[in-house]
């Protein structure tokens, strides 16, 4: 278990559509956090990965030596299936490499807290992420969805028991938050339902400083590097599409 003074790295690489970027802090007392860095991904092209070089940069400008790294969280999703596994791997191999402890943090608490003056803990927020269109291995539109109330130590859990709603069930969330975050990848279906009962949709803002400040409040469980794992909703594409081809042959 991790203490006041600890030094810790956050990761959220999950949806590199709304941004990726890695941040490094020392733990204070009661949940604090003292930020030493925060540095972007950058993402200009496909074939160069930018997470461990800003991984370094962060470190490097905060003065922070790889072995006074104690804890590493990471942003595990849902998100894009690529984006969260290569997070969750580098989390892992960076914490195995430096002797440190793992935090998973949903990334539905990083969009919920990263709302900012959005954020209404009595009304609470739906967030909403892994979009599928309908048609394709996806079938009917649908997306994942948390609603999250109350203060951080009310509503943060390890799981964020999320569900899979389709239009029906995001018109039915009008009764259960008054602000809804989604990125642009919402189906229309999906979006029209939401506006039919009055509610507003917000884009996520996926903050790496927000990611370290949900894992130094220490609401969530540190684990093992070998338990980190990505969030996954429903079945990846990649994964349906191939059971379709292998049950063809």
């Amino acid at each position: 278990m991790t203490g006041p003074g600890d030094i810790v790295l956050a990761i959220e690489a999950s949806n590199p559509s709304v941004g990726s970027g890695v941040a490094v802090g020392r733990r204070g007392e009661a949940g604090a956090v003292e930020v030493l860095g925060v540095e972007v991904v950058r993402s200009e092209s496909r074939e160069e990965d930018d997470l461990m070089p800003a991984v370094d940069r962060v470190c490097r400008g905060a003065g922070v030596g790889a072995r006074e790294i104690r804890l590493v969280a990471v942003s595990v999703g849902p998100g894009g299936y690529t984006a969260v596994r290569v997070a969750t791997a580098a989390g892992k191999m960076i914490a195995e490499g430096v002797g440190a402890r793992c935090v998973a943090v949903p990334t539905a608490m990083v969009a919920a807290l990263g709302a900012g003056a959005e954020w209404n803990p009595d009304r609470g927020v739906a967030v909403m992420l892994a979009s599928k269109g309908p048609g394709g291995t996806g079938g009917e539109a649908s997306a994942w969805v948390a609603v999250l109330k109350g203060t951080m130590e009310g509503w943060i859990d390890a799981s964020v028991n999320g569900r899979i709603v389709n239009a029906a069930g995001a018109g039915a969330l009008g009764g259960e938050a008054g602000l809804v975050i989604a990125d642009r990848f919402l189906s229309e279906p999906l979006r029209a339902a939401i506006a039919g009962v009055g509610l507003r949709v917000v884009e996520p803002r996926l903050d790496a400083e927000v990611c370290l400040r949900v894992a130094c409040a220490g609401v969530l469980p540190e684990i093992d590097p070998v338990a980190l794992v990505p969030l996954y909703p429903r079945e990846p594409d990649a994964v349906t599409l191939w059971r379709a081809k292998k049950g063809k042959g």
